[in-house]
């Protein structure tokens, strides 16, 4: 298959225009090359290779473009979400969840800006990487992120915590809810993990007249028949009886089977009543717990609604797969957080295409049901706009690739 950017087909074209207004014609021209170069199958995605498999740009430009040209991302983020807000299918719904989690990126050189020593939560390991923290937005039919903020380690302050530009991983939580209050996402519940699960972080939203799902971390306190209760030892003190048996297909089509318990009591430390959801049941083979205790201040939602909102949170570890596997989110070898925080807009971007394709193509012998599939089609199709433009402009493809006769003869 022909693995170069030519001239882009129509088909992404057409997308990319969409987001011309946010770009002068040459650093358009570098944005129409950068984005197709994240569809493209290298070994190592990042500017380098970029250049090396495109006809029409130099690695200056798009150097330029990435770390010095002014385009704003947030403009661009801004846009991308009007556009899949203006589809039937991918707009954002009252069912939905907004969904906040952080992942990683491994970095091997140390002068990467806020590249660090760091838990990396995509392996639960701890080695050097730049961490970001993300809002996305999943339902049972779509999953797409909503805004992404890069998270600087204390080490690049110079006051350290105290830093007033300093902003943890629960403050960048905060910004990108209100984020997504402004944009206007739909949703009827924030969905997280335990990590984020704290009291500030739970008042907050509680305090934004909003309702939140997680699952409780095993050192919380929790009222019951007026005494203080680790949740790791609720589940020894409510009788067998009391558990109801429900069912969930997730989203790879496997019937897993719990046994649930839900009531409504106080946390330590929380200001309002809360639902606690006993939940019996491992999440998966890798799971090593067998009972997990959710929480939620959406008091109205039964034991087996509020694991269900639960399960939505997974739509965000699919996300960070495909955005990691097929538009090269981790891929990239510039050092400024500005260049990193607007190449993961553009990966987020490339996604979004990916996704436009999936739920808009009317090709009628068209199967697409992944990103994957969508990113595969998209391939096939530059594969055949390049070879029509190699059949027009053979003397130029021969010299951007060091085609010499020699080399013909040995074909």
């Amino acid at each position: 298959m022909i693995n170069i950017v030519a001239e882009n087909p129509k088909l992404l074209k057409k997308f990319l225009r969409k987001f011309k207004f946010a770009f002068y014609k040459k650093s358009y021209k570098s944005f129409s090359t950068y984005l197709a170069g994240l569809f493209l199958e290298i070994k190592r995605t990042n500017i380098h290779s970029i250049y090396s498999k495109s006809i029409f740009n130099s690695y200056e430009n798009l150097q330029y473009f990435l770390s010095e040209s002014k385009w704003d991302h947030n403009k661009l983020n801004d846009k991308r979400i009007k556009l899949l807000q203006s589809n039937k299918i991918t707009r954002t719904k009252k069912d939905g969840v907004l969904v906040i989690d952080d992942s990683g990126c491994k970095k091997w050189g140390i002068h990467t800006q806020g590249a660090k020593i760091q838990h990396y939560p995509t392996e639960g390991i701890t080695t050097n990487c730049n961490i970001v923290v993300v809002s996305a937005y999943c339902d049972l039919s779509v999953r797409y992120p909503i805004n992404l903020l890069p998270y600087l380690p204390k080490e690049e302050f110079l006051g350290g915590k105290s830093d007033p530009d300093f902003k943890s991983k629960l403050d960048l939580a905060k910004d990108l809810i209100n984020d997504a209050i402004k944009k206007e996402i739909k949703f009827s519940d924030i969905v997280f993990d335990s990590w984020f699960f704290s009291n500030d972080f739970a008042d907050f939203i509680i305090d934004k007249h909003k309702t939140f799902v997680t699952e409780s971390p095993i050192d919380r306190l929790v009222s019951y028949h007026k005494n203080w209760i680790r949740v790791d030892e609720l589940v020894k003190l409510i009788p067998s009886v009391k558990f109801k048996k429900v069912t969930h297909t997730n989203s790879v089509g496997e019937i897993r089977s719990f046994y649930v318990y839900g009531f409504v009591t106080k946390l330590k430390g929380i200001k309002e009543n809360l639902k606690v959801v006993i939940v019996k049941g491992s999440w998966d083979e890798k799971d090593p717990k067998k009972v997990h205790v959710l929480v939620s201040n959406h008091i109205g939602f039964t034991a087996e609604e509020i694991l269900e909102k639960y399960f939505l949170r997974w739509g965000i570890e699919c996300i960070f797969r495909d955005l990691k596997e097929n538009v090269a989110f981790d891929h990239y070898q510039v050092r400024s957080i500005n260049a990193i925080t607007r190449h993961w807009h553009l990966s987020a971007l490339a996604y979004t295409f990916l996704l436009w394709n999936k739920v808009t193509l009317l090709h009628p012998n068209t199967s697409i049901s992944t990103i994957g599939d969508s990113l595969i089609f998209y391939r096939k199709i530059n594969a055949i706009s390049c070879l029509k433009w190699i059949d027009k402009n053979q003397r130029k493809f021969k010299e951007k690739f060091g085609i010499t006769k020699d080399i013909l003869l040995a074909a």
